[in-house]
């Protein structure tokens, strides 16, 4: 996070880029989305207070209006990446600090209303979306942001391809009226998607004494080290609905479609919660969800 006030040029994003870029590993992989921390006027306390309980601050601030913070987030980061993003921003004057958005929060969630798609860094290459009217063979740093002073190939899409295909969603719970998303997921692997809140989740007996026994350490950290068939399958069908889907794929030898969500639950010893994936079968025709795994 930002401070855009302390910076005297109106592209702003620009020169907080020019800080963060060289900071990257040279051989991996992210998706970075940035933007300003939107919100009327009515809403800075709530603002306010969720940046407080999210963000490790690491100098002093006053916070005057929430849009005067940039946010820039970056996915599939390591705790060395994080300690070298955060060092190598240390003493930089427009630097506030960093939020951990691993676990679901109402910081994660404004954040995920409010930034934009800027990049997917593969290794070397910076993918980016151009206008829909471009030729298909031109590349273009739509963004502007000084990755070629920095090494990097900068190559680029049309943007309804890179907003469709290439643009991260920050995980978040599923907001009424974009119940879509998720049937939009499933045509990756049914032809006839169909919405989740008739399914029955079905965990067999045999499953759950599967996992009770070889997957002991996650069930007994999220508390279902005691649970039945039926409390569980209750407790997945209300996370499926209120969750991205990801990894979807159709299992054509054993004409199985699958796919995986991620279910977060607090941890029972008061630590942070415990986030556990499940793999589940998507039977269209009987509207039921099999577990498959969970750990």
């Amino acid at each position: 996070m930002f401070d855009s006030k302390t910076i005297s040029s109106g592209w702003y994003g620009y020169e907080i880029f020019k800080r963060l870029i060289p900071l990257f590993d040279r051989k991996s992989n992210h998706s970075v989305l940035a933007g300003d921390y939107l919100g009327d006027n009515e809403n800075q306390s709530m603002l306010f207070t969720a940046m407080n309980d999210s963000v490790t601050l690491r100098r002093d601030v006053d916070f005057e209006h929430s849009t005067q913070f940039f946010i820039v987030y970056i996915n599939n980061l390591t705790e060395a990446m994080i300690r070298r993003f955060d060092e190598g921003l240390t003493g930089y004057k427009a630097y506030v600090g960093y939020a951990d958005t691993t676990y679901s929060s109402v910081f994660k969630f404004l954040i995920s209303t409010m930034l934009v798609n800027v990049c997917v860094k593969h290794g070397n290459i910076i993918i980016q979306g151009h206008e829909d009217d471009r030729n298909l063979d031109k590349d273009v740093n739509m963004s502007g942001y000084p990755f070629e002073e920095n090494g990097y190939v900068c190559r680029s899409i049309p943007s309804y391809l890179e907003g469709t295909l290439l643009s991260y969603k920050i995980e978040r719970p599923v907001i009424e009226g974009f119940e879509e998303d998720l049937e939009f997921s499933l045509n990756a692997i049914s032809a006839s998607p169909l919405p989740f809140t008739d399914f029955e989740v079905r965990v067999e007996e045999a499953k759950l004494a599967y996992l009770k026994n070889e997957k002991a350490g996650s069930m007994a950290r999220a508390g279902l080290e005691n649970v039945s068939n039926v409390e569980l399958a209750a407790r997945i069908k209300e996370k499926v609905l209120d969750s991205y889907i990801y990894n979807m794929a159709f299992d054509v030898e054993h004409n199985v479609q699958k796919f995986n969500i991620i279910i977060e639950l607090p941890s029972v010893d008061g630590a942070s919660p415990v986030r556990l994936l499940a793999a589940l079968e998507y039977q269209a025709v009987n509207k039921v969800l099999r577990l498959i795994t969970l750990y």
